[in-house]
C-alpha cells in the first residue's frame, strides 16, 4: 500500500496518506472502531514509542469509559454526522447503541489509558462536545431535560479524572506517564503523531470522524517540529504547575455547569 511517490522521492511535496472513509455500508463506524482498537494494539507493544496529540477536541477514548456519555457520542455520530438511516428518526436513546459497541469502546478506553503520550488542550478543546449536548437539547433529540444534565455530569466526571492523572502526572493504571499541557495558541487540528525511535506515523482528523494518516518521513518530521514548537511555547500543568492546572481545570469545568444550568 505504498505509492511509487513516497518511494521514489519522499522528501518531495506530495504526501501519501492513507484514508478511512466512514460510511454506513462499506468502512463501518463498527469497523473504525475496531481499528482504533487495532491502532492502539500496535502502539502498546511499541513500549519505547512516544505519542503527542494537539488535541482542538477532547480525545475521544476518554468519553468511551463512561456509559451514558460514550452512547451519546456514538448516538451523535451515526445521527448527524455519518447519517445512519436507522437513526433519522430517532432520539436520542442509550439502549439504541448495541452492547458491543459500547463494550468495544470501553475497552479502546482501556487500552488508551496504558499508552504514555503528551497532550496539548487550549480550553477551547472542550466546546465541541458541549456544542453537541446543547444542540440535541435545542432541536428535542433528548428524551429529557434531565438527560441533558446527565450527560454534562458525565463529562464533568470525565474531565475530573483527567484532571486527577494530571496532578499525578500518570493514569491509575499501570501507571504510564500523563504529560498534559495548556496551550492559549488556538489549536486548528486533532493530530496525533507516534514515533518509535527513527520511525514515525501521524494521524490526522478530517471531517469529525475520518483519518488521514502517513509515514512519509519528511511530513512526520514537520509535523514533529510544529508539535514540539507549540509545546515549548505552551504551560506544563501535569505534575507540577498546580497553580495553572487549577485554574485550567476549573474553567473547563464552569462552562459544564453553566450549560448544565441553561438545560431546564
Amino acid at each position: 500500500k505504498m505509492s511509487l511517490d513516497e518511494i521514489i522521492s519522499p522528501s518531495s511535496e506530495i504526501v501519501s496518506f492513507r484514508n478511512r472513509f466512514v460510511t454506513e455500508n462499506d468502512f463501518t463506524f463498527e469497523k473504525w472502531m475496531k481499528s482504533l482498537d487495532g491502532d492502539l494494539d500496535v502502539m502498546i507493544k511499541a513500549a519505547e514509542g512516544e505519542m503527542i496529540i494537539s488535541a482542538k477536541d477532547v480525545p475521544i477514548f476518554y468519553y468511551f469509559k463512561t456509559p451514558e456519555l460514550s452512547a451519546f457520542k456514538m448516538f451523535f455520530w451515526m445521527k448527524s454526522i455519518l447519517r445512519y438511516r436507522i437513526y433519522s428518526g430517532e432520539n436520542f436513546r442509550p439502549e439504541l447503541i448495541p452492547n458491543e459497541l459500547l463494550a468495544l469502546g470501553k475497552r479502546i478506553n482501556e487500552k488508551f489509558t496504558s499508552v504514555e503520550r503528551t497532550e496539548l488542550w487550549s480550553e477551547d478543546t472542550i466546546h465541541a462536545s458541549l456544542r453537541q449536548i446543547e444542540f440535541y437539547y435545542e432541536c428535542g433529540f433528548l428524551s429529557s431535560p434531565s438527560q441533558g444534565q446527565n450527560l454534562c455530569d458525565e463529562m464533568l466526571h470525565v474531565i475530573s479524572e483527567i484532571r486527577e492523572c494530571a496532578a499525578a502526572g500518570h493514569f491509575r493504571e499501570g501507571k504510564k506517564g500523563f504529560h498534559l499541557f495548556k496551550n492559549d495558541i488556538l489549536i486548528a487540528d486533532n493530530t496525533f503523531l507516534f514515533k518509535l525511535f527513527d520511525k514515525y506515523a501521524v494521524f490526522i482528523n478530517h471531517n469529525t470522524l475520518n483519518v488521514l494518516s502517513t509515514t512519509q518521513e519528511s511530513f512526520c518530521v514537520q509535523t514533529e517540529n510544529y508539535l514540539r514548537n507549540l509545546l515549548n511555547k505552551a504551560t506544563k500543568i501535569s505534575g507540577t504547575g498546580e497553580k495553572e492546572r487549577l485554574k485550567f481545570f476549573n474553567r473547563i469545568e464552569e462552562k459544564i455547569k453553566s450549560l448544565k444550568k441553561r438545560i431546564t
